[in-house]
């Protein structure tokens, strides 16, 4: 079986129901560097490890910018498919996340375009939605969060400029650092991220009024 039999497509219901590990399990995974380089030395095991990895990650991203399935998936299964055909000319990635999300998000947008769902003009950002959906398979979320203080916090997500809602999935759920963000986002200057990380915050301190705690609670569990 090729590798490209294993990629099967992702639906809303996959993309929500994966559980992290326990810490235990994380630590025995192999490191990204070293997946890295073991797919790039022909292993399949690898390649199928970071599709498992991050596959329904990017799916759950891109929902965030369209409800259509199909093109999600295609965009999914095209990333991947140029990280197979290119391994040998991408040299040592320092964050598979960081190379996958970034290509991701050029081939979705492109392919939206392509497929008329969207016109990419300068109004894209302010006049198409990214909807934030908070998903409780983020352990911290699962863990921490009551259900009626992740409903809270989506509402006052949902308020937030596009732009805003999109900076707060990258750097508080995935992880991403402000430089990988600027590129991702199309920022000519890391501090561009910076700056409006921090306006976000500003705003939805804002927007949360008495609940000022689901804030700081977000705050706290993402070592901010």
């Amino acid at each position: 079986m090729t590798f490209s039999d294993q990629i099967k497509p992702l639906n809303g219901a996959q993309s929500t129901t994966r559980k992290q590990g326990s810490a235990t399990a994380l630590s025995n995974e192999p490191t990204e560097s070293t997946l890295w380089l073991e797919f790039q030395q022909g292993s399949d095991a690898a390649l199928a490890t970071i599709f498992e990895r991050y596959a329904h990650k990017l799916f759950h991203y891109g929902k965030q910018f369209t409800k259509d399935a199909e093109i999600i998936n295609d965009a999914v299964q095209d990333v991947f498919y140029q990280v197979i055909r290119s391994k040998h000319k991408l040299g040592l990635a320092i964050s598979i996340k960081y190379y996958l999300f970034s290509s991701f998000r050029r081939r979705l947008l492109r392919l939206l375009k392509q497929r008329k769902r969207i016109v990419l003009d300068g109004d894209f950002e302010q006049t198409h939605g990214f909807q934030l959906w908070i998903d409780p398979d983020y352990h911290s979320i699962s863990t921490q969060f009551t259900l009626d203080q992740r409903k809270i916090l989506e509402e006052a997500c949902d308020r937030l400029p596009v732009r805003q809602r999109e900076i707060l999935a990258l750097y508080f759920f995935e992880g991403l650092s402000y430089k990988e963000i600027a590129h991702i986002m199309g920022f000519s200057q890391v501090k561009s991220a910076r700056k409006l990380l921090y306006r976000t915050l500003d705003n939805l301190q804002g927007m949360l009024g008495k609940h000022k705690e689901v804030l700081r609670l977000l705050l706290m569990l993402m070592g901010t």
